[in-house]
C-alpha cells in the first residue's frame, strides 16, 4: 500500500510539474499564435497600413500612392529557387493588366549585390508597374509576418487584404486572370 501512495504521490508531482512547465514555456507561445489571424482580419478589414519605402533606384514610393489599383506585396529573395521559378508568371500577370495592378516585389536578400545579379536574369523586373524593394532590416517582413519565402499579399483597390499565399505559384493563368478581373470589379 505505501508503494502505491508513493507512486501516486510522484505521478502528481510529475503532472503540477508538467502544468506549470506547459504554462511557463508554451501557454505564452500559443497566444502569440492568433496575433498572425488577428493581423490577417485586420488586413482583410481594415486594410494595410500606409508604409514609405525606397525602390532599387532610390526613389521613396508610398503605398498609397497606389490607391485604386491592386497590388501584389510579393517576398522573395535570389537564392530561393521557387522565388525565381514563379517570378516569370507575376511578370506576365502584372503586364496583362497595364497598370491596374502593380507588383511590390519586396526582396528578403541580405546584399544588394545578390539583387543586382538577380536582376540581370529578369530585366522585365524593370518594368513600368513594377517596384522593387530592398527590406535590409526585414521591417516589411516582420511588419506582414512573412515566414517563408515566396509569400504574396493580394491586395485590393482599397488595400484589404484580399488574398495571402505562401509558396510557389503560377500567377499567369485563366484563374489568376479572372481573380484580379473580379477584384478590379470587370
Amino acid at each position: 500500500m505505501k508503494q502505491h501512495l508513493k507512486a501516486l504521490i510522484v505521478v502528481l508531482i510529475i503532472a503540477v510539474l508538467g502544468v506549470w512547465a506547459f504554462n511557463s514555456f508554451y501557454a505564452s507561445k500559443l497566444k502569440e499564435g492568433p496575433t498572425s489571424y488577428a493581423s490577417l482580419e485586420s488586413m482583410e478589414k481594415d486594410g494595410v497600413s500606409n508604409f514609405s519605402m525606397k525602390d532599387l533606384a532610390g526613389q521613396t514610393f508610398e503605398l498609397k500612392s497606389y490607391e485604386g489599383k491592386i497590388v501584389i506585396l510579393n517576398f522573395w529573395a535570389s537564392w530561393c529557387a521557387p522565388c525565381i521559378e514563379e517570378v516569370p508568371s507575376l511578370i506576365k500577370l502584372v503586364n496583362e493588366f497595364k497598370g491596374e495592378v502593380q507588383l511590390i516585389a519586396i526582396s528578403g536578400d541580405s546584399s544588394r549585390e545578390d539583387i543586382d545579379v538577380f536582376m540581370k536574369s529578369f530585366p522585365e523586373l524593370k518594368g513600368a508597374h513594377i517596384k522593387i524593394v530592398w527590406d535590409e532590416d526585414r521591417s516589411l517582413m516582420k511588419q506582414f509576418q512573412v515566414a517563408r519565402l515566396p509569400e504574396s499579399l493580394v491586395l485590393n483597390k482599397e488595400h484589404k487584404l484580399a488574398k495571402k499565399l505562401v509558396g510557389s505559384i503560377d500567377w499567369y493563368n485563366k484563374d489568376s486572370i479572372a481573380y484580379m478581373n473580379t477584384l478590379l470589379g470587370k
